[in-house]
């Protein structure tokens, strides 16, 4: 890769990385939120005790969508941690490309 190729490339990497950076923090911050959600429809559902209540059912409904939800965000976020681990390999070789391209410019080789 010459140099203006690297160095377009890393700049397209570093924008990418910031892009799945700012992915991770929100996917993050609803895995919060719904964690907290979650956690009170089973206080709600302990407080009525009732298990063959129909509105426990239906807290028991809804606590499942959510843990099914969860899931998918757990996978998600794997995703983009993946997707992150890659581009910051990639970046470290283009890095290591620059700087070989810069050594091969301003070598000078007198007398050879």
């Amino acid at each position: 890769m010459g140099f203006l190729v690297s160095f377009n490339r890393k700049l397209y990497l570093t924008n990418f990385i910031h892009k799945l950076d700012v992915e991770l923090s929100d996917i993050t911050s609803q895995k919060l939120n719904l964690a907290e959600t979650i956690s009170q429809f089973a206080s709600e559902i302990s407080d009525i005790g009732n298990k063959e209540s129909p509105a426990v059912k239906k807290l028991e409904a809804r606590k499942a969508e959510l843990e099914a939800l969860e899931k998918q965000m757990d996978n998600r976020l794997q995703k983009v941690q993946a997707q992150m681990q890659a581009a910051n390999t990639e970046l470290q070789s283009v890095d290591q490309m620059l700087q070989q391209s810069i050594q091969r410019s301003f070598s000078y080789n007198i007398g050879r």
